[in-house]
């Protein structure tokens, strides 16, 4: 496995949690764009990628990330048990917003 495939992995169970956090909130507006992410990373995975689909998913998933109104701005204050059981598990939303951006970040530095 080559050092770009675990950063890929890595991705992908990141925003993975990163969904599960989003899902609790139904009015988020940033679910769908890293529910896309995923199954471009999914198909990465199964079907095989050169660098450029690499650099591309990266941009693509750094896209929502800065700016007025980007997903960097994006808060849920809402407690639940569901949220709270989440945190414990995979950290909270915004750590893992940080770990998706520079993962996504990592996928275009060269080996």
């Amino acid at each position: 496995m080559s050092s770009k495939d675990i950063v890929l992995s890595d991705l992908k169970l990141a925003i993975e949690q990163l969904c599960l956090h989003l899902k609790i909130d139904k009015s988020c507006i940033w679910t769908d764009h890293f529910e896309r992410q995923l199954k471009q990373i999914n198909d990465l995975i199964e079907y095989g990628y050169v660098e450029e689909n690499l650099y591309e998913l990266s941009s693509s998933v750094r896209a929502v990330y800065g700016g007025m109104g980007s997903f960097n701005d994006y808060y849920y204050p809402h407690q639940s048990k569901e949220r709270n059981e989440l945190i414990k598990k995979y950290g909270s939303s915004r750590d893992l917003s940080s770990k998706v951006y520079d993962l996504a970040l990592k996928l275009k530095q060269s080996d």
